[in-house]
């Protein structure tokens, strides 16, 4: 085993999250590969870098995109906390100073049509939610299922009129294209 690879005790807490296949086994070398996507993403390396004792990398990238696509990391994930909680480890209690959350001073005035605010609102909720994203749980999970936008009818004019201002002080006006339109 090697330095930062899953325990015993923490594969035994992840295998009954892990889909069995139609035959009705694990496949034989799904720790390892597992081990290898951990190892990928905790040294940030390319997957073609992923050493060979967790198998060939297009294995494990296979494997990670599978488990992506299917919900398998959200179950995983899901269980460990939803463990955790049972026992007494988690007690969700979350403070935030909101002295300490600051905007750049770069971050205020930018001049923003609707459209280009809906059409960025629709690329994050596209990002947020995918319409395909399924997964083996029962029911369907939402991660940003109370998660409601609403967009103020004077938003557009408040920032032309400030964008407007800039423009008579010299300052040159940043291009706030909406993400997809290049």
């Amino acid at each position: 085993m090697a330095r930062g690879d899953l325990t015993d005790a923490q594969w035994e807490s992840i295998r009954r999250y892990v889909p069995v296949s139609p035959l009705g086994r694990l496949p034989r070398n799904l720790r390892k590969q597992i081990d290898g996507v951990n190892w990928r993403f905790r040294t940030g390396s390319p997957w073609r870098d992923v050493p060979e004792r967790y198998g060939r990398w297009a294995t494990v990238y296979d494997l990670h995109r599978r488990y992506c696509e299917n919900g398998t990391w959200l179950a995983i994930l899901l269980g460990i906390l939803a463990d955790a909680e049972e026992i007494g480890e988690i007690d969700w209690f979350v403070s935030v100073d909101s002295t300490t959350v600051r905007a750049h001073q770069h971050a205020a005035g930018a001049a923003v049509s609707e459209q280009e605010l809906r059409a960025a609102l629709d690329w994050l909720d596209a990002k947020a939610n995918p319409a395909n994203q399924k997964t083996n749980l029962p029911g369907r999970i939402e991660p940003l299922a109370s998660y409601s936008r609403t967009i103020l009818p004077n938003l557009s004019t408040t920032n032309a009129a400030s964008s407007a201002g800039a423009a008579r002080r010299g300052r040159a006006r940043r291009n706030s294209a909406a993400p997809g339109e290049g």
